[in-house]
């Protein structure tokens, strides 16, 4: 598998890619194209596409900062789901030092319930700190989110970090009130 910078002048790898994210993720989980461009030019964010030739099986959107990696977006091509996919996009992620923290939604259904499962399965471990993730669009509400980490569970201290940088840094590359 091979891991590709997402640029938006490859076009038709582009246009794959923003396809999988728009179909992925509810769009109060999704930044407008103006908007991922931005954060594009972010030393910090790391907007990663994975390959077999010319198949693409997913992308991962992930911010670095201090010791911590942020998984904001983790999605598998639906073609390409169940191959193990989803767990080499993980190892990948996690082969540095960082403490590597991500969100899902509260265990409400049968689908909710695998993804935690999936997650635990690779290592990420379930805190007990709430999280209410602020909209990527004006149109949309906030949602309570439950919080993983790897390779140990964060203390408080990490988890106050995660929001500051989330709610201080990533929530720049939003939609705001004057946007177009």
């Amino acid at each position: 598998m091979e891991f590709l910078q997402i640029i938006q002048n490859d076009t038709e790898s582009w246009n794959k890619v923003w396809k999988l994210y728009e179909e992925s993720f509810p769009v109060a989980e999704r930044r407008k194209v103006g908007d991922h461009l931005l954060a594009c030019g972010d030393d910090r964010f790391s907007p990663l596409s994975a390959w077999e030739g010319e198949e693409l099986i997913g992308l991962m959107f992930f911010w670095e900062w201090d010791s911590y990696r942020y998984l904001e977006h983790l999605a598998v091509n639906p073609l390409q789901r169940g191959r193990g996919y989803g767990s080499q996009l993980l190892k990948h992620l996690r082969d540095s030092a960082h403490t590597i923290i991500l969100e899902i939604d509260p265990l409400s259904d049968e689908q909710s319930v695998r993804r935690l499962q999936f997650y635990e399965r690779a290592g990420y471990t379930l805190t007990p700190y709430r999280f209410v993730h602020l909209p990527y669009r004006l149109d949309t509400k906030a949602q309570e989110l439950l919080i993983l980490s790897y390779p140990d569970m964060i203390t408080k201290e990490q988890h106050d970090d995660f929001l500051h940088f989330v709610n201080e840094e990533v929530i720049q590359y939003c939609e705001k009130k004057g946007d177009q």
